[in-house]
Order: C-alpha cells, then structure tokens, then sequence
C-alpha cells in the first residue's frame, strides 16, 4: 500500500508534547562578539559570488550615514569566473579581517555561492581568539556552520550588504540590523513584523542553541568535517528557488544522516519555491512531513531568508520555543548574544 503525505501523517507521527533537550556541546562555551559604537570599522567581504556591476555605494554610504566607518577587502572588488577572487585570496580576506582589532564587524557583501570552498583555508584558532560580529545569510550558512563548530563563536544570521536597498530594505530589516550592531535588541520574545505571526506545525516546547540557516548549504556540510553536531539544538531552516521535490530530497538528507533526531525542535524561515503541478505536494506539504517525521515541536514563519523581511538572528546561543493551543507560538531568545 502506498501512503500519502498527508496518511503518513497518521499513521506514523507522535503528539509531541516537550522536548527540553542539552545543547549537544554545552560544555563548549560560545565566544560572544562585542557591540559596536558609533566610529567603529565594519569589514565587508565577498566570500562566494561576485557583485558583478551591481553598486553598492549606497549601501556603504547608509552604513557610513549610521556612524561608522567602512573598510572593503580586496576580492569586494574582484572577479573570477562567477567567484569574488580566488579562494586563497577570499579566505585571506576574513582570516585578517578577523584579526585585524581595528575592525570591529564583518558583514558579507552577497551569498550566492563559493563559500563552502573557503572552510579548510581559514584559522580557526585564530578566529576563536578574535570574535567579532559576522553577518550574512544564504551560501554565508557554510561559514556560520564552520565557525560555531570549529571556532565556538556566536555569529548573526542577518541582511547583507546586497540586502540595504530595494524591496527587502523593509523597516523591520532596518531596525533589526541597526539594533542588533549596537546590542540593543532585547532578550525574549523576538518581534514579529507587522501583520504577522508564527504559527505551529507541530505542538510542543523545547529550549537549545540556534544553529542552521540554508537548507541546501546545511544539507552541502553533511559527511564533511564542518557539518552540523545538532544534539539539542534549534534547527533554522530556509530556502529559495528549490522545487518540492528538492527540499523533499534535501529533508530527506537530514532524516537518514540523523539531524532531523538529534535537535530539540525545528523553526522553518521563508521557503520560495515554484508553484507545485496539479497533484503534486507543496513545499509546505513536505515541510510539514518531516516535521512530523521528526517528532520535535516545529514552528514555521520565521522571517529569516530571501523574503522582504530579515531578522537580526544569532546563532549558537540559546533559545526556547514554545506552541500554543490555537496554533499561534514563540521564539524567544533566552541569552544576550553579546559580551557582557
């Protein structure tokens, strides 16, 4: 007999009730970035795809018009094949950004891709002892992944410097990323944009580190020396420009190497896909499933990704979710993400 989506639904998944689950390596302390103030270097970097002809001017003047100061690296600049410089010279780039003290944040130009090539070519050890705040979302979700398990650090899932102009510069953007440079995004309960709302996919409650942010970079990691550990944690998701039937095989990844087991709960950001064909299953219908597969509360909404909205979300520190009785839930950050 085959099974639906929806059958399977019944026929196999567990009413989850909590999940109140350790971080996997909490005794391995998180390096927290410090805030910045107004004067302080921002770096830029290009770890993947270059900019093309695209002007960031702009960008770099709203930054300078926020009060500070805006230095680019090199391969900014650069252009080789569809990269921003070659990987040597793009590693190099936040290798000495890193330990450069008079930069006080690194914010990447794009995603794209090509960052997942720098991983081997970065020190790490250096890095751990130089934290700082990192920023960037999509094909960054390589080097957010690297430098929690390889560096411990604390970095910030987040608008990049492609992001501050156009339909995706909403206010809610502005005001996360501006708010979240200077430390003054509170604790708690994360704000939600205007209108809308997280809602439950499956009931629950469970506290662990965010980590996560791509669903075809994470699932990219898998099987190499930089994938994600996940024991207890909070796993982000999202995604754009994938078919149904490629986030069912990306989620199916995640099930057979164990990921989808060993987090506490699962929070689904913006998924951008094609409009199914009739008869087809829906991202949300396949979401949906492995939410249920993996028998943790999952929420959905989050508004991390390619969508107007971008949150200024820290990575590797802890947070609770909790679903509600009509279907409404939280997320809620439950430690400052920065030093103290």
């Amino acid at each position: 007999m085959i099974l639906s989506l929806p059958a399977l639904y019944s026929s196999v998944m567990p009413t989850v009730t909590s999940y109140l689950s350790p971080a996997g390596d909490a005794a391995v302390p998180r390096e927290k970035p410090s805030a910045l103030r107004p004067g302080d270097t921002i770096g830029i970097v290009a770890p993947g795809t270059h900019g093309g002809m695209t002007d960031y001017n702009q960008a770099i003047h709203f930054l300078e018009e926020m009060g500070y100061k805006v230095k680019l690296a090199p391969s900014v600049t650069a252009d080789y094949g569809y990269l921003a410089g070659s990987d040597e010279e793009r590693a190099a780039d936040i290798n000495n950004f890193f330990k450069d003290d008079s930069v006080k944040a690194i914010v990447c130009l794009r995603g794209g891709y090509g960052s997942a090539r720098l991983l081997s070519l970065l020190d790490y050890s250096m890095i751990e002892k130089h934290p700082k705040l990192f920023v960037g979302f999509s094909d960054v979700t390589a080097l957010h992944a690297a430098l929690g398990e390889k560096s411990h650090l604390v970095t910030i899932h987040g608008p990049m410097l492609s992001n501050f102009k156009g339909e995706n510069f909403t206010p809610f953007t502005l005001y996360n990323f501006e708010n979240g440079l200077t430390g003054s995004l509170p604790t708690g309960e994360i704000r939600m944009p205007q209108g809308t709302s997280l809602k439950t996919v499956a009931p629950g409650k469970a506290s662990g580190r965010l980590i996560g942010g791509n669903l075809t970079v994470v699932v990219s990691l898998c099987g190499t020396p930089y994938e994600l550990d996940g024991k207890g944690d909070i796993l982000v998701l999202e995604d754009t420009g994938e078919d149904p039937y490629r986030i069912d095989r990306l989620m199916q990844q995640l099930w057979q190497n164990g990921l989808l087991k060993r987090v506490s709960a699962i929070a689904f950001g913006d998924f951008y896909s094609p409009s199914p064909k009739n008869g087809e299953f829906s991202t949300d219908q396949v979401l949906d499933y492995y939410a249920k597969l993996s028998g943790k509360p999952v929420i959905r909404g989050l508004p991390i990704g390619h969508g107007a909205n971008n949150l200024f979300l820290p990575l590797g520190v802890k947070a609770t979710i909790d679903t509600k009785e009509d279907g409404s839930a939280t997320l809620s950050i439950d430690e400052n993400y920065l030093k103290q």
